[in-house]
């Protein structure tokens, strides 16, 4: 299906909002997000922005599921939304896998997380500085370590 990028984004930011609220806010989300899950295409975006955007659709639910504590759904949505683009949920996602465990999603986590950093270093030094001085040191250190476990737990699970 073929949707606009306003179409698309205006239901992203309608979902945000009701992540922000409410204590169980999947439902919710997945009903302002439903009727795009099916985009295959978004007019008004090409390449990394148009896979970016498709990516995020699921991602919101994988954040809306993480909210509720329901860390299963989660990984399933964001690792549906990896396979479209390792978007800005990649930090998020190889977090929650490595937190919680879940050693059928390391591989996953791993090589999305791999994607996420090789497109943060290919953007350039000024913008990432910018967001290292916005973005505290807790969550670079975060990142870090996710990377360094899931290297370590993904190749020792696939062996």
């Amino acid at each position: 299906m073929r949707y606009s990028k306003d179409q698309v984004s205006k239901a992203l930011r309608k979902a945000s909002g009701l992540l922000e609220g409410p204590v169980h806010p999947a439902a919710k989300i997945a009903e302002v997000l439903s009727p795009y899950m099916d985009c295959t295409e978004v007019t008004g975006a090409s390449d990394q922005l148009h896979d970016d955007i498709r990516s995020s659709i699921f991602a919101m639910m994988g954040d809306a599921y993480r909210r509720e504590g329901n860390v299963q759904l989660a990984a399933q949505w964001y690792r549906r939304a990896s396979s479209i683009s390792p978007g800005s949920h990649a930090p998020a996602y190889a977090h929650m896998v490595c937190e919680h465990q879940l050693a059928d999603f390391y591989s996953d986590a791993l090589t999305t997380l791999v994607a996420h950093r090789g497109r943060w270093l290919a953007k350039p030094m000024i913008a990432r500085l910018l967001h290292r001085i916005m973005t505290s040191r807790k969550e670079a250190n975060f990142e870090k370590n996710d990377l360094e476990y899931l290297r370590q737990h993904a190749i020792s699970k696939a062996a």
